[in-house]
């Protein structure tokens, strides 16, 4: 059978996709020496296996449950608000144009990858999806290092193609894989260039149509959840003011407090042990939350 005979008969199309790569770090370590299924010898040994399966399991479980609650508001948001009740019947139709979302979620071993896809003619704003995933992977990265098990990940837009519903393949997909493993290193949330230029030409687009000011105010919204880190690569804030108060809200100052302690543990572990890449890691993270301890509500 020739390749043209094994091909599916669909037309695959392209486009620009914003792809969020996440990943639960400490999975190496949990899983350490594991092989092959034994006959246990001993309950100590049965209880210690259970103790290793449930741990890490539990930890992916967990990451993809707090993915999927995060998202469910943010792709019907808006449309039960009592802003959009307010408006005049007529009126009703538009909003719900402006606030409408699309964020697919593939679960990938210990990991996620949410993406969306920028070309799709039936969401008027896409900036939308932009700040969805940027409240998603940022709430993600404080909530990891409240309940001790952080993650790290990495935002970025090129094109890509579903070949299935919820299977994107293409540059989208290994840009950000490739910023998340080899750059983020450590519990923090790198940002693409492309996705930079992108939230920075919406902030600047002239236009003055009402999703064109949307998507404005959101790219506007979305820069300021950004700032340099002392390797030159930008980085979701997200102990930053801006998402304070647009996202983690009255939340944020415990879960600041908890993330932390454990930030702190952390660092007097790895020095302990002399790990000097962790410790390095986990006293630059202890010094990014210390310059940004929590703003007193107005």
């Amino acid at each position: 059978m020739t390749t043209d005979e094994q091909a599916p008969d669909r037309e695959w199309v392209a486009y620009n996709y914003c792809v969020a790569f996440v990943d639960l770090l400490g999975q190496r370590d949990a899983l350490r020496g594991q092989g092959l299924i034994k006959q246990p010898e001993s309950d100590e040994q049965r209880n210690a296996f259970h103790d290793i399966f449930r741990n890490s399991i539990g930890a992916i479980i967990m990451l993809q449950e707090r993915a999927e609650e995060m998202l469910a508001p943010i792709l019907k948001k808006n449309l039960d608000s009592p802003r959009r009740a307010a408006l005049p019947p007529e009126h009703q139709p538009i909003w719900d144009e402006m606030n409408r979302t699309k964020i697919t979620t593939q679960r990938w071993s210990d990991g996620l990858v949410s993406f969306s896809c920028l070309g799709d003619a039936d969401v008027k704003c896409h900036v939308n999806s932009i700040f969805g995933i940027f409240v998603l992977t940022g709430t993600l990265c404080l909530l990891g290092l409240a309940s001790g098990h952080p993650i790290r990940g990495a935002i970025e837009i090129a094109w890509g193609v579903e070949l299935y519903p919820k299977e994107l393949y293409g540059p989208a997909v290994a840009r950000a894989y490739e910023l998340e493993s080899e750059v983020a290193q450590y519990p923090r949330i790198v940002v693409g260039p492309e996705t930079i230029k992108f939230l920075k030409a919406h902030a600047a687009n002239p236009d003055q149509d009402v999703f064109s000011q949307t998507d404005r105010e959101l790219a506007s919204l979305c820069l300021n959840m950004l700032f340099q880190d002392t390797d030159g690569h930008w980085l979701l804030h997200y102990l930053g003011e801006t998402f304070q108060f647009a996202v983690t809200q009255a939340q944020h100052a415990e879960l600041y407090g908890m993330a932390r302690k454990f930030v702190y543990n952390q660092l007097i572990t790895h020095q302990a042990s002399r790990n000097t890449k962790l410790a390095f890691r986990y006293s630059h993270l202890m010094q990014y939350f210390d310059v940004h301890p929590p703003t007193a509500p107005e």
